[in-house]
């Protein structure tokens, strides 16, 4: 039997497969000074980046991975069993311990009382830092094969007679692109908020934005050896903040007008294309289609081991402004070959590949702010970028 929590109502399927062979490295714990600004560290384990949250009571607490692509968040129950080949998430939440944790109405596989219950919906303490709501989730229970390699895939489920909205986890396999297994789940920070429902996590009748303090913005600093997580702006009135707008409102994509190295066009035909990216550092890699991968990873190489860091910037042109990533952001070396975080979308994905995913390349020695009001995401480099 598996048993998973999902908040705000939304099941993805995962397999689930658990690595120990990195140490988790533990990041500075406050940024001080700023009003109204709640600051967590970063935490690091292998390829996987994420915040720890607060649940329940007594308290529990989850290992997040941030997701800008999903408005709902996921995570697996304590006593879940283990399935699948591809690695994913860890359990790490028990309802069973949840003293607040209590029951409201079932949810169904179809519309309709007569189908399968898929587990039951009640809600419980919530926090981030110093910052709490008490918001609802489903405790998810579902009978199935312990030797699947998939499991059940629900896009969407019904409370009562209730119809949820389907929700699209990314424009990606989030099975195939999951690391190492360490994390409980994710946290979904989509700017779609208002799409949810009254009683959904993330919602527009709840305090998703209060959550975020009162400029309504969220800060990923990664410079001079930072790696916080803010709710809320974070970033010193004296720092100079490259803001790029997104295609419309309620989204953090962009739209990619060029790609160059150096002044030079890796694809001249990107020009031609309607092609669109989003900042998610759910994600380490930075996924992108055409030539311009093997035409950005054709400078990697050197005669010797190791990588060529000395070709500088790659720059994504955007609509208003230029986002620089530097060589020694996406290339890593082994000491025998040089590995790039630059990578092919799989074309058998089924998903646009005119759809980019920048991951957390990006975020290597600078700091990400993501305005929730505006939509857009500005970009602070350290001052040696």
């Amino acid at each position: 039997m598996l048993i998973s929590l999902l908040f705000a109502a939304q099941l993805l399927s995962f397999g689930l497969c658990a690595e120990r062979n990195m140490t988790d490295a533990i990041f500075p714990e406050n940024q001080e000074g700023l009003s109204g600004v709640i600051t967590v560290p970063l935490k690091n384990y292998g390829h996987e980046v994420y915040i720890d949250i607060n649940v329940g009571n007594p308290v529990q607490t989850l290992k997040a991975k941030l997701d800008f692509q999903s408005h709902y968040s996921f995570f697996l129950d304590i006593n879940s069993n283990s399935i699948g080949n591809r690695a994913s998430f860890e359990t790490g939440y028990s309802i069973f311990s949840d003293e607040e944790f209590k029951k409201k109405r079932n949810a169904y596989e179809k519309n309709q009382t007569s189908s399968t219950v898929l587990g039951v919906y009640g809600n419980s303490n919530f926090a981030i830092g110093k910052r709490s709501i008490k918001k609802h989730f489903l405790d998810f229970v579902y009978k199935y094969s312990k030797t699947s390699s998939d499991g059940p895939n629900y896009e969407k489920f019904f409370i009562g007679s209730g119809d949820l909205k389907s929700v699209d986890f990314g424009y990606l396999d989030y099975n195939e692109y999951e690391s190492n297994g360490f994390t409980n789940g994710f946290l979904g920070l989509d700017p779609r908020y208002k799409e949810t429902t009254p009683n959904g996590f993330f919602s527009s009748e709840s305090s998703f934005m209060d959550f975020l303090g009162p400029d309504k913005m969220i800060t990923i600093d990664m410079r001079d050896g930072k790696s916080l997580f803010s709710l809320g702006n974070a970033i010193s009135s004296s720092d100079t903040i490259n803001w790029i707008y997104s295609v419309k409102n309620d989204t953090f994509e962009f739209k990619i007008k060029d790609l160059t190295i150096e002044g030079g066009s890796v694809d001249p035909e990107i020009k031609k294309k309607d092609i669109t990216a989003v900042l998610n550092p759910r994600y380490r890699d930075i996924y992108i289609d055409g030539p311009a991968v093997d035409n950005i990873n054709n400078h990697k190489f050197e005669y010797t081991s190791g990588c060529n860091i000395d070709f500088g910037n790659v720059k994504f042109h955007t609509e208003n402004g230029a986002i620089g990533l530097r060589p020694q952001s996406f290339l890593r070396s082994d000491g025998y070959s040089c590995n790039s975080d630059i990578k092919q979308i799989n074309q058998g994905s089924g998903k646009k590949n005119n759809r980019w995913i920048f991951g957390w390349s990006f975020n290597k020695d600078r700091a990400i702010i993501y305005d929730y009001n505006q939509s857009r995401v500005g970009f602070v480099d350290a001052k040696d970028y």
